[in-house]
């Protein structure tokens, strides 16, 4: 990691390292004392820490029998027919650390990798497209094995692979949930995690272990640098600047102390994995109450010196040490922003308001709610003073946030960047993409639980024609795709926040580029 420090963050700095020894926090983060953040459970979380142990893994066959191996056996549990394309049903942490390895670390197995965390029906099509279900495999990946992104598709894969689900599926998850039922009454293998550990933090658990194994990525050298790394954050406090874990969480307190909230990470070689799970870890962990550290991908945006602005440039050299570290740094910063870093209290309001769109539509009400502008009723004049009315009631130290619920094909990405960097230039300060329902389950906690600081722009669009239906649901990914958008927008608005949202009823491009328009 590498980052420029001026005098008031030096000044900061130095406060914070000072506070840190006086509460002897090292000691008592691997004491796992409660104490230290908000003494509300935060012991029962902290299974992370076990480096040690992280590699020992209980496994269950098809049979339901239970195994106990070592990650470095794993891949041979795992073994299955070989595939040309595996998919990785997850959301959040349980998904995002999966992807990161599978793109930054050498792999035997010779097949596409893809991370399916939608409920985009588009993007589902696309992930389906041209395999055959007999050279297809799939993992679904939840901690609480109920979400619901990851119930609907595994669902739709059962079926679509049948017979050969029980050699070409593997569930991960906490034991006892329903995801482990749903696989075995399937014949589907399950690995199971850790209840000790929550999903952001799971990374170097079977969570990430397991999808890299499948790969055929040799799992050691990641469990041997967060070892190592373990070791560098038990170091003492009163040796100033040598504890890897405390600095970088004293620099994000610090930097929160200084105003500087809003944390720019460049990515390594522009892999942007890297980026997402630290942004994830970062938002979701710190983004409650009066507390806010802001990530934001710095990938295409200008060079700046604004007020509120930290630049972090990720060098993760040793994946498995830069795992451990930005955890233990995440938890150093919970203690001394005083938020309990481990829960994520703001994130299932979205989920309730969901359900109840989902079974509206069901009974056939699609349900709009009020507010809502739908593009096609609006013309050039209006669009450019709506938008531009919004974005002026921007506050102080605020940012902007884009929530897309639409498919990442690459035109998407393309325009959707153009508008974050035309809402940047005009607002004068931070502005952040998101993925719906994917950010629900990171930046999302931010959002909804941080300070009341956000401007948020919401783009939906109609569900495409041929929509894929949800086996024994009555409903399309399109549909739950909206409701999901629809149960975000109405808690952002039931929270005070400023939220313009816009419905593309037409071509989704030629909407996009109205957008890009309006902002002149």
């Amino acid at each position: 990691m590498q980052v420029e420090a001026d005098s008031s963050l030096t000044a900061a700095i130095e406060k914070r390292r000072r506070q840190w020894r006086e509460i002897d926090g090292t000691a008592r983060l691997w004491a796992r004392d409660a104490s230290l953040w908000t003494d509300s459970g935060e012991e029962e979380w902290l299974g992370w820490l076990d480096v040690e142990r992280l590699g020992d893994l209980t496994f269950a066959n098809t049979d339901g029998k239970r195994v106990a191996t070592e990650a470095a056996a794993l891949a041979e549990h795992l073994a299955g027919p070989p595939f040309d394309r595996c998919l990785l049903l997850g959301m959040g942490g349980s998904a995002l650390g999966a992807g990161l390895l599978w793109r930054a670390l050498p792999r035997q197995v010779d097949a596409e990798f893809i991370v399916l965390d939608t409920t985009d029906p588009r993007e589902i099509a696309a992930a389906l497209d041209g395999v055959d279900p007999g050279h297809l495999r799939v993992i679904a990946a939840s901690k609480s094995g109920g979400t619901l992104e990851t119930r609907l598709a595994f669902d739709l894969l059962l079926d679509r692979l049948g017979d050969a689900a029980s050699a070409s599926a593997l569930a991960i998850t906490d034991p006892g949930s329903a995801l482990e039922t749903r696989a075995r009454d399937a014949g589907v293998r399950v690995v199971f995690g850790r209840p000790d550990i929550g999903g952001r933090f799971s990374v170097l658990s079977v969570f990430g272990l397991a999808p890299a194994a499948v790969a055929g990525i040799d799992v050691e050298p990641l469990l041997l640098g967060a070892r190592r790394m373990a070791a560098a954050c038990r170091r003492p406090d009163d040796a100033a600047g040598t504890n890897p874990g405390v600095e970088l969480g004293v620099l994000l307190a610090a930097a929160h102390d200084c105003g500087l909230d809003k944390v720019y990470l460049q990515a390594p070689d522009g892999c942007p994995e890297m980026v997402a799970w630290v942004e994830q870890l970062i938002a979701e962990s710190l983004g409650k109450g009066d507390v806010l550290l802001l990530p934001v991908a710095a990938a295409g945006l200008p060079a700046g010196s604004a007020p509120d602005r930290l630049d972090i440039e990720l060098v993760p050299a040793d994946l498995g040490g830069e795992f451990f570290r930005w955890q233990f740094a995440t938890a150093v910063a919970g203690a001394l922003l005083g938020v309990n870093p481990f829960d994520q209290p703001d994130v299932e309001s979205s989920k309730v308001v969901t359900r109840r769109y989902v079974e509206r539509m069901k009974a056939g009400d699609a349900g709009t709610p009020v507010g809502v502008v739908r593009l096609s009723e609006v013309s050039e004049l209006g669009l450019a003073q709506l938008v531009g009315t919004h974005l002026a009631t921007l506050p102080e130290r605020g940012y902007a946030v884009i929530s897309a619920y639409l498919d990442r094909s690459h035109r998407n990405r393309e325009l959707l960047n153009a508008l974050r960097l035309g809402v940047a230039r005009r607002i004068g300060g931070a502005s952040v993409l998101g993925f719906g329902p994917s950010f629900l389950h990171s930046t999302g906690q931010a959002h909804k639980g941080g300070p009341n600081r956000g401007l948020f722009l919401q783009i939906t669009a109609d569900p495409p024609a041929a929509d894929t239906p949800i086996p024994g649901e009555g409903l399309t990914f399109g549909q739950v795709q909206l409701a999901q958008a629809w149960g975000d927008y109405e808690v952002l608005v039931e929270r005070g926040r400023r939220v313009l949202a816009i419905h593309l009823d037409g071509d989704i491009e030629a909407g996009l580029r109205r957008l890009i328009g309006a902002l002149g």
